[in-house]
């Protein structure tokens, strides 16, 4: 049983039962409820900056703005759940869409901007509110 570490951006630490990379993640929960918990620990915000951790503590690998691609789930016979979370890098197209979302939003509030100081500039020529 390896006793590796997953450290989510919000510092939450999952230990590891199994892994075979980013892409296939095995953990124990205690039950359905701690299962239900811990996969909503894996939210966007907290795949933003994940740290592995081998069982001395060292981290091996750095990780950035990751996905979660999909989660399995087992229950044991003893109520105990083994969950596997597959995470992945984004896609190149996944990076350019937040990107040009990204854009988009800074270009509407610039545009509010400019539409802002039109109509002032206009009111300061009509001899209007200053």
């Amino acid at each position: 049983m390896s006793n590796d570490k997953l450290v989510l951006k919000d510092s939450t630490e999952i230990t590891l039962e199994a892994s075979q990379g980013i892409g296939t993640l095995h953990v124990l929960a205690a039950g359905k409820q701690e299962a239900c918990t811990l996969w909503g620990k894996f939210s966007k915000e907290n795949l933003s900056q994940v740290i592995f951790q081998n069982s001395s503590g060292l981290t091996v690998g750095n990780y950035s703005d990751l996905v979660l691609d999909h989660v399995e789930g087992r229950e044991k016979e003893d109520g105990t759940v083994k969950m596997t979370f597959c995470l992945r890098e984004k896609s190149p197209e996944e990076v350019l869409g937040e990107r040009v979302t990204s854009l988009e939003a800074g270009y509407q509030v610039h545009t509010g901007a400019i539409d802002d100081i039109a109509q002032a500039v206009s009111d300061i020529m009509e001899g209007g509110a200053q």
